[in-house]
């Protein structure tokens, strides 16, 4: 028998060796760079207007709303219970009416000119009366001095029931004007008085402005007083808060009204007056300015002075 050829046997033929083969080497990837893409910018688009057609020539007003219209009219009702010094503002506005007509501040040769002609009923050479000089005097009250006496009558009206309010600010003018009452009836009886005298009392009436009475009068302006709320209580506080004030307000205006009723109630110095004791009674602290009050009431008192020398 022959034998088989001889050759490695199946062991050695499965073992390599390790150190006779040769690493395969992987070639190195490279990075695939993208390119960067640009945005692409959007044109503007430019807006066109068109031409729009021609309106009709007739407008329609503009219509409100019902709540409005109703909001305001319950606005305008309620207007009186708001502001309870009305009737007597009123009645002021009438007094300047009347003193107008009355001392003829409107017709030729009337009280724009300098002071100092006879304070009859009509001006300039009317008769005496004691009735008419009173007429004028009380008139004054309520034209030039009831203004000033707005924040009283709102607390009076605030602080009485509503159904009274004006019975109650009523008895308060009552009051307010019967204090008045005793220098325009003294000034009734008194004629035409001197020039002289007229400037006198002027000068009087600017030096009053310096004096302690009437710092402390005019810082008294601003009390209130306790008034009731109905019934006979509030019948006789209101009286006596009317009576009360009048007093101060007295001693705060009263001289100036004095030297305005001798000088003939000249419409502009009447005018003046007014504007004034409503500037000091309702201003704060109007005593920074008296002296500039009392330098005006010299000049005045100059000025008639010198129309006395001139004649």
């Amino acid at each position: 028998m022959t034998s088989p050829p001889a050759g490695p046997s199946p062991v050695e033929t499965s073992l390599v060796e390790p150190s006779l083969v040769e690493p395969v080497e992987t070639p190195p990837v490279e990075p695939v760079e993208t390119p960067l893409v640009e945005p692409v910018e959007t044109p503007l688009v430019e807006l066109v207007e068109t031409p729009r057609a021609p309106t009709a020539s007739i407008r329609t007003p503009s219509v409100e709303p019902v709540e409005t219209h109703a909001l305001r009219g319950r606005q305008i009702r309620m207007w009186p219970s708001q502001h309870p010094e009305w009737l007597a503002l009123l009645l002021a506005s009438a007094s300047w009416v009347w003193l107008a007509v009355a001392l003829g501040w409107f017709t030729s040769g009337s009280g724009w000119g300098l002071p100092g002609h006879h304070h009859g009923v009509e001006g300039g050479d009317a008769p005496h009366s004691t009735d008419g000089q009173l007429l004028i005097w009380v008139a004054m009250v309520f034209a030039m001095m009831v203004p000033t006496t707005i924040p009283h009558l709102r607390y009076l009206g605030f602080n009485t029931r509503t159904s009274r309010r004006q019975r109650s600010i009523a008895l308060f003018l009552l009051g307010y004007v019967v204090v008045w009452l005793a220098p325009g009836f003294a000034l009734s009886l008194i004629g035409s008085p001197a020039p002289w005298v007229v400037a006198v009392v002027v000068l009087a009436a600017g030096a009053w402005e310096l004096t302690a009475v009437k710092r402390r009068a005019l810082r008294r302006c601003c009390r209130t007083w306790p008034v009731g709320y109905a019934g006979a209580s509030a019948d006789s506080a209101a009286v006596e808060y009317g009576l009360r004030h009048g007093v101060t307000c007295l001693l705060v205006g009263g001289p100036a009204m004095v030297a305005l009723t001798l000088a003939g109630h000249p419409a502009w110095a009447t005018v003046a007056l007014a504007a004034l004791m409503a500037a000091q009674k309702l201003l704060s602290r109007p005593d920074r300015w008296r002296t500039v009050v009392a330098i005006g009431w010299l000049a005045s008192g100059v000025a008639v002075a010198g129309a006395v020398f001139v004649r």
